[in-house]
C-alpha cells in the first residue's frame, strides 16, 4: 500500500471513529439527562466526558494528519523547485561550455588576427623591458591586451599595417629596443624609411 493510500485509509478510519464517538456521546448525554438516580446520572456523565474527549482527540489527530500532509507537499514542492533550478543551472553551464568550444572552433575575426600579430611583434620587447622577470612581463602583457582591446573598435583597425600599429603601441608603452617586423622574405626594422611589409607577421 502506497503512502498516500495508507494515509487516506487512516483518515477514513479516524472519520468513522469520530462519527461513532459522536453518536455515542449523544446517546450518553440523552441518557444522562433522563436518568433520575444520582449514581447512574454521575456514571453516565463520566462516560460522556470520556467519550467526548476521545472524539476531540480523534478530530485533533485528523487535523494533525492534514497539517503533516500539507507540510510534506510544501517540502516536496520546494525540493522539486530546487531540483529544477539545479537542472537549469547545469543545462546553462553545458550550453556555455558548448558556446566556448564553438567560439574556439570558429575562425578568428580580422580584429583578433590583427591583435595576435601585433602581440607577436611586441612580445620580445615586452620580455626585454621586463628584464626577464615573469611577473613584470605578465603586467606588461596585460597592459598591451588592454590597449589592443580599446583600439580594436577603431575604424580600420584590422587594416592597419602591423608595423604601424606596433610602432604606435611601442611608443605609447615607452618600450625600449629596436622593433623588428619579420616576414617569410625580409626582416625590416620598423623605424627605418623602408616600406613596411604588409604580410602576416605570424
Amino acid at each position: 500500500m502506497s503512502r498516500s493510500a495508507k494515509q487516506e485509509r487512516v483518515e477514513q478510519i479516524l472519520g468513522e471513529l469520530a462519527e461513532l464517538g459522536l453518536m455515542l456521546a449523544r446517546d450518553l448525554a440523552t441518557e444522562a439527562r433522563a436518568c433520575e438516580e444520582p449514581e447512574g446520572k454521575a456514571a453516565l456523565a463520566a462516560a460522556f466526558q470520556k467519550t467526548s474527549r476521545t472524539v476531540r482527540l480523534t478530530l485533533a489527530l485528523d487535523a494533525k494528519l492534514d497539517r503533516d500532509a500539507a507540510r510534506d507537499a510544501r517540502e516536496a514542492g520546494r525540493e522539486a523547485a530546487a531540483e529544477a533550478a539545479d537542472a537549469q543551472l547545469r543545462e546553462s553551464r553545458i550550453m556555455q561550455a558548448a558556446d566556448a568550444v564553438l567560439r574556439d572552433l570558429r575562425e578568428p575575426s580580422p580584429e583578433e588576427t590583427q591583435k595576435r600579430r601585433v602581440k607577436g611583434v611586441l612580445n620580445r620587447l615586452l620580455w626585454n623591458e621586463a628584464e626577464s622577470d615573469q611577473e613584470e612581463y605578465e603586467v606588461l602583457l596585460e597592459d598591451l591586451d588592454a590597449r589592443l582591446y580599446e583600439a580594436e573598435d577603431a575604424p580600420g583597425f584590422a587594416d592597419l599595417p602591423i608595423e604601424v600599429l606596433a610602432q604606435k603601441l611601442k611608443a605609447d608603452m615607452r618600450l625600449s629596443g629596436e622593433l623588428v617586423v619579420t616576414t617569410a622574405k625580409t626582416i625590416v626594422p620598423a623605424n627605418t624609411s623602408a616600406k613596411p611589409p604588409l604580410a602576416d607577421t605570424g
